[in-house]
């Protein structure tokens, strides 16, 4: 019998996990077609380069679902230029390393904005690592912000901040689900060009500063603060105007 993970609290439709698989065996009508992140794609960011060094198997490290939307539900995306996907992080090590994903950037929306993203746990444990786009020119520091979010947790990604996502679990998928905007492509090269972020997490619960970046880290961890009462896709379909932010993060009172 195939040991199934929950998740359609999250969505307006049956969404189930497979727990051995970490693959998403139903999602409605929907076809959850998805992309994969495999170990080499992943060989400028990681830590541990002498246990990369080692591996021959080019084996898959986490699965992303694109517009995981129903279709009477994508009219109204498509208009307001939003995405909602859903990343599936299965329980690993890559050597030293907790598993995380790429990490990347956003371009500008406007000048002085970059687009925004939120995220929304629905199974799991994330460890997500927001770093600032810019180093301060004042103190030759590089901003760095820790969130800790469990299931039911939202994640908020303000304009001028790259993020990783880290599973710091040995036993626990994570899965999350995001809004962002449909508008841009992330910008990955700055953290492969620095072998990394600037901060990684090592599986024996250690922080590592990366040696690449000369700058000051300033880092602050935070909670996490609910963006929305409901689960973001409902939240949506309900009031698609609150997310207006996620292609004008001007319009946004404060980023605070």
């Amino acid at each position: 019998m195939v040991d199934i993970i929950e998740l359609s609290q999250f969505v307006p439709y049956s969404m189930k996990l497979n727990k051995e698989t970490s693959m998403i065996i139903e999602a409605g009508a929907i076809e959850p077609i998805y992309a994969t992140r495999k170990l080499f794609d992943m060989k400028e960011v990681i830590y541990d380069k002498q246990w990369l060094e080692n591996q021959k198997e080019n084996f898959d490290l986490y699965y992303m679902y694109r517009d995981l939307t129903r279709d009477e539900d994508k009219p109204l995306y498509q208009q307001h230029k939003i995405r909602f996907d859903v990343t599936i992080i299965p329980p690993n090590t890559l050597g030293k390393e907790f598993i995380k994903t790429a990490g990347h950037f956003h371009p500008e929306a406007k000048e002085g904005f970059s687009f925004p993203e939120v995220y929304e746990v629905m199974h799991g444990e994330g460890v997500y690592v927001l770093q600032k786009d810019k180093v301060d020119p004042e103190t030759n520091e590089i901003e760095i912000i820790i969130i800790k979010a469990k299931a039911g947790d939202q994640v908020l990604i303000p304009p001028g901040f790259g993020h990783v996502t880290i599973n710091a679990s040995s036993t626990t998928t994570l899965v999350m689900n995001n809004l962002v905007s449909s508008a841009f492509s992330s910008i990955y090269d700055p953290i492969k060009h620095h072998e990394g972020a600037a901060y990684f997490y090592l599986s024996n619960n250690e922080w590592m500063k990366n040696p690449n970046y000369k700058q000051e880290l300033k880092i602050k961890e935070v909670q996490p603060e609910k963006i929305v009462e409901k689960p973001f896709y409902l939240s949506f379909l309900e009031k698609p105007e609150t997310w207006i932010f996620l292609n004008k993060p001007w319009e946004k009172d404060n980023w605070d």
